[in-house]
């Protein structure tokens, strides 16, 4: 089992929160007299930042057994370790909100959660237990779901993204680096503002999925040059790892395009991983690494939580909101859930992780080893 590098699984955590932050924004601004500036300028970037990251940490734990096992053996070990990571906080998150939607508007007599179309449920429970609206197929009650339908698409095509990045002819290596770019920036230059964003759990789902297996196999090539030793003097330097950061952080906020952005993830993740200094010690602290460690739990918890948030304050409040105190309130609530993800991490996602393989394999193993032994992802 190879180490965890804790500075990456912050990096989760605090793209989490943009997602979030990004999302709350929004739907305060709706409710708020004037414009106010969002918690997370062009958060929806983070979403590269997870499929960069996933790539880098697919191959940082799977593919010593692809190289000592074989192919269709570790592929198989590959899938059922990845569906028992996937699929049962969604398949839970799903029917939670098909089942609370139910009671309420029985309750009630109001549905709370428009998105959930209570005259479809059987249909809606299947498709997105199975993840298909991010692959266009079926309507989505869970609109953030979409990234994770795309990854998972990603996973089936592991073993030929490997070989085209792990081979040994080093031009091989090149033109899969260059086709990958190829396909990046076709995505964003045929979208807005120089930017990836498809048209996300509705057909066709092509953007969606060539920015993520793109940004998938930069992550693999990523973690290649990390693996070689070649560029670790140069990485591991906390003035590397800033100076990134600082860059991202003015073309985020005056930058010419979203594309210049995302391409900068794959050396900030390199230098998170090399970095031996200050910066791996900051990016090491508790709290963000709990972020990191309820990361998937807070991206899949956090969307119905919006139009429930929009109601309170409409209740509360029902003219606009000043901008002030819009954004304010899109803090709080990107805040508060962390407890609802944190509930769904301990009660939902590890012991359903468990459960599934165990299923899977036929052999049973405590919740404590099963989270030893996979990434956090």
């Amino acid at each position: 089992m190879r180490k965890e590098i804790l500075p990456l699984t912050s990096l989760r955590g605090v793209a989490a929160m943009a997602v979030i932050a990004m999302h709350f924004s929004a739907t305060m601004q709706l409710l708020a007299s004037g414009k106010f500036p969002s918690l997370a300028p062009r958060g929806q970037l983070a979403v590269d930042v997870f499929f960069v990251l996933s790539g880098f940490i697919m191959a940082y734990t799977y593919l010593g057994s692809f190289q000592n096992e074989g192919g269709w053996r570790a592929y198989g070990k590959f899938l059922t370790k990845r569906a028992a990571r996937i699929l049962p906080l969604n398949v839970a998150v799903t029917a939670i909100l098909i089942a609370v939607t139910a009671a309420a508007t029985w309750l009630i007599g109001k549905n709370p959660l428009p998105v959930v179309r209570l005259d479809h449920a059987f249909e809606d429970f299947v498709t997105n237990a199975l993840m298909l609206p991010g692959l266009g197929l079926g309507h989505s009650i869970n609109w953030p779901a979409w990234s994770i339908s795309v990854e998972f698409a990603a996973y089936f095509f592991f073993p030929l993204f490997l070989a085209g990045i792990f081979h040994r002819k080093r031009w091989v290596f090149l033109v899969s680096v260059l086709l990958a770019l190829a396909l990046i920036v076709w995505v964003c230059a045929t979208g807005v503002d120089l930017g990836p964003e498809g048209k996300h759990n509705h057909p066709p789902p092509w953007r969606d999925l060539g920015r993520c297996f793109s940004e998938f196999v930069l992550g693999l090539a990523t973690y290649r040059l990390y693996a070689s030793g070649r560029l670790t003097q140069l990485f591991r330097r906390d003035d590397v790892a800033l100076a990134i950061s600082a860059l991202i952080v003015v073309l985020v906020l005056a930058g010419p395009g979203n594309l210049f952005i995302l391409l900068l993830f794959p050396p900030l993740i390199l230098a998170l991983a090399l970095n031996d200094g200050r910066v791996a010690q900051w990016m090491s602290w508790r709290f963000p690494y709990f972020l990191g460690q309820i990361s998937y739990s807070l991206y899949l918890v956090h969307e119905n939580f919006r139009h429930l948030a929009s109601e309170l304050v409409r209740s509360v409040h029902p003219g606009p909101v000043a901008p002030l105190v819009a954004m304010a309130l899109a803090a709080v609530f990107s805040a508060a859930m962390i407890f609802p993800a944190w509930l769904s991490y301990v009660w939902i996602e590890r012991p359903g992780r468990t459960l599934f393989r165990n299923l899977l394999t036929g052999r049973k193993t405590s919740a404590g080893e099963a989270l030893a032994r996979e990434p956090v992802k």
